[in-house]
């Protein structure tokens, strides 16, 4: 086994290079905005910066494996496309029907099998991006500062959760709310994808059969031509509806996020010890009657602020 080791000569590197070799050797510090930048060109870089080696192997293991499986699925990918594609020559003028069982039999069940291939895609894509982008949120938050010197800037954590949804809350420390920002987006990347899948069928099916009903065209669609044109448009029009909607639906995921991180910043200013509170307790006293002289007890409620 040969182990090659490359050896960087911090002259021949520009002053930004430098700084970030020296880094890495523990002989000057970043800024976090620094770390994170790093992180986002060369994955690890920040965790090794933190001194947190054995973290680098798990996020290449991660992002190295959501893309080779997500290279693996794609090519099953176009075999059920190709044999989508060999299925709608039954349905061609010319073609001949004695070899249909043949099609069938030969390509129906890797045609079958093209939504299994493209979801397990996207999710071994999105989880490549899963753990590039905890590698990123993970640089941040194991960066050493003080908080007492460097008290949280609203500032900083809209424009953290601007570039990178997480970071701001990360910023903040409030790491829960990171799966939820990202089980969101996550949500509404796939269901655009499925819906953009479905407009996509309608729309070449409608085009299909109104080519037919206009006599400009010969091909069926994929239904076999069982639908109407009316009843494909209504189809192809609600799936684009859904899209766009979904579309809407992550803009606003995305622009609540960078609004939590901005109001949870500013609100970490306010005095929220135990030194100040406010009470409500029900309370039992004694009122005179001005007009018989009479103590009778009365309920009523008390306040209690305390600071």
């Amino acid at each position: 086994m040969v182990f090659l080791t490359a050896v960087i000569q911090p002259n021949t590197l520009p002053a930004q290079g430098k700084n970030f070799i020296r880094g890495l050797q523990g002989k000057d510090s970043l800024s976090m905005g620094k770390v994170l930048f790093g992180t986002m060109i060369v994955p690890g870089y920040g965790q090794a910066y933190n001194r947190h080696y054995w973290k680098i192997p798990v996020i290449y293991a991660g992002i190295g494996g959501g893309i080779a499986s997500g290279l693996y699925f794609n090519s099953k990918l176009n075999d059920a496309k190709h044999a989508r594609n060999m299925l709608q020559q039954i349905q061609s003028p010319g073609f001949d029907i004695s070899q249909a069982d043949e099609y069938i039999k030969k390509y129906q069940n890797t045609a079958n099998k093209y939504n299994d291939y493209k979801r397990s895609r996207d999710l071994s894509y999105l989880g490549a991006g899963i753990f590039y982008i905890a590698g990123a949120i993970d640089a941040v938050t194991s960066y050493k500062t003080d908080k007492t010197h460097n008290p949280v800037s609203p500032q900083r954590a809209t424009l953290y959760s601007a570039l990178l949804p997480g970071l701001g809350q990360a910023y903040n420390g409030e790491y829960w709310k990171i799966p939820i920002i990202y089980g969101g987006l996550g949500f509404c990347a796939y269901w655009i994808d499925q819906c953009n899948s479905q407009y996509q069928r309608y729309r070449t099916a409608f085009n299909k059969k109104y080519a037919m009903e206009t006599g400009t065209g010969t091909d069926l669609d994929e239904f076999g031509g069982r639908y109407s044109s009316t009843t494909l448009k209504n189809a192809r029009d609600m799936a684009r509806r859904n899209r766009d909607l979904t579309i809407l639906a992550t803009s606003l995921v995305y622009i609540l996020n960078v609004i939590d991180a901005n109001v949870f910043a500013h609100l970490s200013y306010f005095d929220i010890n135990d030194e100040l509170s406010l009470k409500c307790e029900p309370l039992l006293f004694d009122e005179t009657s001005f007009a018989s002289g009479n103590i009778k007890p009365v309920a009523g409620i008390k306040l209690k602020l305390k600071f």
